[in-house]
C-alpha cells in the first residue's frame, strides 16, 4: 500500500512538471515572428515624421504670431492716426464748452447778485411805501380831526355870535349867525358822542328850540345859547385841549 501511494505521488509530480515546461516559452517562441518584424519596420518612418510635424507646427505658430503682431501694430497705428486728431478736437471743444459754461455760471451769479440787490431795494421801497401809507393814514386822521376841530370852533363862534345878537335884541342877526349851525352839528354828532352821548342825542333838538324861541322868549333863547355853547366848549377842551 505504501509503495502504491508513493508511486501515485511521484506520477502527479511528474505531470505537474510537464505542465510547467509546456507553459514556459521555449527559445524558439522568444524570437520575433516575421509579422512583428514587418510592423516594426513600418512604424519606424511614422516615428521619424513626428519631429518634422512638430517643427512645422512651431514655425506655423511663430508665423501666425508674427502676422497677429503686425496686424495689431497696423491697427494701433491706424487708430492713433485716425482718432488722435479727433480726440484733440473733442478735448478742445470740451475745454471751450467748459469755459463757456464757466462764463455762463459767472453771468448767472452776477445776475443773481443783481436780482438779490433789486429785491433788497424792492423790500426797502415796500417798507417805505408802507411807512408812507401809515403816515398818510395818520396825516389823514390828523386832517380829519383838524377839520372837525375847525367845525366845532365855527359852531362855537356862531353860537356866541347869536348870543351877542340876541343880547343886542337883534333877532334877525342871531338867526343869520345860526344859519349853518344845524348842518355843522349834524357832522359833529359822532365826535360829540365820543365824549357826551346825551349831549349828542339832544343837541339838534336844543338848537331847534332856541331858533323857535327867539321870537317869543329871546331871554330864554339867549340863556339856552349860552348853556349850549358852554357844553360844546367842554367837548372841545376834552378833545383838542392842550395836554
Amino acid at each position: 500500500m505504501t509503495t502504491e501511494s508513493n508511486e501515485t505521488t511521484t506520477s502527479k509530480n511528474n505531470a505537474e512538471s510537464e505542465k510547467l515546461k509546456s507553459a514556459s516559452p521555449t527559445p524558439e517562441s522568444r524570437q520575433p515572428t516575421p509579422e512583428l518584424k514587418q510592423a516594426a519596420s513600418e512604424s519606424s518612418p511614422v516615428q521619424a515624421e513626428k519631429p518634422e510635424m512638430r517643427r512645422f507646427q512651431r514655425i506655423a505658430l511663430i508665423a501666425l504670431a508674427a502676422v497677429i503682431v503686425v496686424y495689431l501694430a497696423g491697427f494701433l497705428t491706424d487708430h492713433f492716426a485716425r482718432y488722435s486728431p479727433m480726440k484733440a478736437a473733442l478735448t478742445e471743444n470740451l475745454t471751450q464748452t467748459q469755459d463757456e459754461l464757466s462764463q455762463a455760471n459767472q453771468t448767472n451769479s452776477d445776475l443773481q447778485s443783481q436780482i438779490d440787490n433789486l429785491n433788497t431795494q424792492l423790500t426797502a421801497a415796500n417798507d417805505r411805501i408802507a411807512t408812507l401809507a401809515q403816515d398818510k393814514e395818520n396825516l389823514q386822521s390828523d386832517l380829519d380831526s383838524a377839520n372837525l376841530h375847525i367845525e366845532l370852533l365855527k359852531v362855537l363862534v356862531e353860537l356866541k355870535t347869536a348870543h351877542i345878537e340876541l343880547k343886542s335884541e337883534n333877532i334877525a342877526g342871531a338867526k343869520v349867525a345860526l344859519s349853518s349851525t344845524t348842518a355843522r352839528l349834524e357832522n359833529l354828532k359822532p365826535l360829540v358822542e365820543t365824549v357826551d352821548a346825551n349831549l349828542a342825542a339832544n343837541i339838534l333838538t336844543r338848537l331847534n328850540l332856541i331858533l323857535t324861541g327867539m321870537d317869543t322868549d329871546s331871554a330864554t333863547a339867549q340863556a339856552d345859547l349860552g348853556l349850549l355853547a358852554k357844553n360844546l366848549q367842554s367837548v372841545e377842551t376834552l378833545l383838542f385841549g392842550k395836554k
